[in-house]
């Protein structure tokens, strides 16, 4: 009996074998996570007879979840230790790991796997698959009147226990979410900063400004020896032939002929010390 043939579970070099009008194949009950697949197979009994061991037939491929698989038949066995049997395997042609709960059945013949693991696909032309070499022996196939008119009908019902390619996206989805997180965390401070930095502005301004003020106010500023008054600007200069420098207004006084200091005659504007003052004032 099939159930006490060898299981296999292991990788597999795959030689696809496709013919068109070979095979009907369809889903049902298809989810996000699971389907019901099935191949029909015309002729079957002729390829019982005919076909070598290990030649195959393969159904498209199909997805469960974002996983891809296909269905595999060997009429006459897969290897020479199946030869009289028909070998059927579901195969991952994915490229990640899959758990997954599976029922291949050919009529009321049926085998199950729960929460089993299947490797993915590999470069060196391999993949994971799950399945019995000795699913149904020749004689108890035709004993049990299985083909219809030389058909054979084969079903594999398979639904996702665990998806490593969903695993990861979930993890990467959790890190961007953090990193998300921590560019919003990055954009509060930059904006924090930039008020702090608009504040510090803000107040060294006023602090300058302030400066600035005091230290005009405490520059040297020359009097007028007549009124002892600071001639800052706008206030207008006069000068004396020694360069001595008195106010305008004092100058325009009728008593005040010559200069205070040194009695030497007026000369005129002292422009350049009225731009210097300026300069040092304004």
């Amino acid at each position: 009996q099939a159930y006490n043939c060898l299981i296999h579970f292991y990788k597999r070099t795959i030689i696809v074998l496709k013919m068109p009008g070979m095979t009907e194949e369809w889903k049902e009950g298809t989810t996000e996570n699971s389907t019901k697949y099935f191949v029909k197979i015309k002729n079957f009994g002729k390829k019982m007879k005919t076909w070598a061991n290990g030649r195959r037939i393969c159904s498209e491929p199909f997805f469960v979840g974002s996983s891809e698989f296909a269905l595999g038949i060997w009429p006459n066995g897969d290897d020479d230790d199946s030869e009289n049997c028909v070998s059927v395997y579901i195969q991952n042609f994915g490229d990640w790991e899959v758990k997954v709960n599976l029922d291949i059945a050919i009529e009321s013949k049926k085998a199950s796997w729960k929460n089993i693991q299947i490797d993915g696909d590999f470069d060196d032309g391999t993949c994971g698959q799950i399945g019995d070499d000795k699913f149904y022996l020749h004689g108890d196939l035709i004993n049990d009147r299985v083909l219809d008119r030389g058909t054979l009908t084969v079903s594999a019902e398979i639904s996702l226990a665990w998806e490593e390619f969903a695993s990861d996206v979930n993890s990467k989805l959790e890190k961007i979410k953090d990193s998300l997180g921590e560019v919003e965390e990055l954009k509060q401070e930059v904006v924090n900063l930039k008020n702090m930095m608009q504040t510090m502005d803000t107040s060294l301004t006023s602090k300058f400004k302030a400066l600035e003020s005091s230290m005009k106010s405490s520059l040297p500023c020359p009097e007028c020896p007549i009124c002892f008054e600071e001639m800052k600007p706008p206030t207008r200069i006069v000068q004396c032939r020694s360069g001595h420098l008195i106010c305008q207004q004092c100058r325009d006084v009728k008593e005040v002929i010559s200069c205070p200091t040194c009695k030497e005659e007026f000369t005129g504007r002292a422009f350049g010390m009225e731009k210097h003052l300026r300069a040092l004032f304004c």
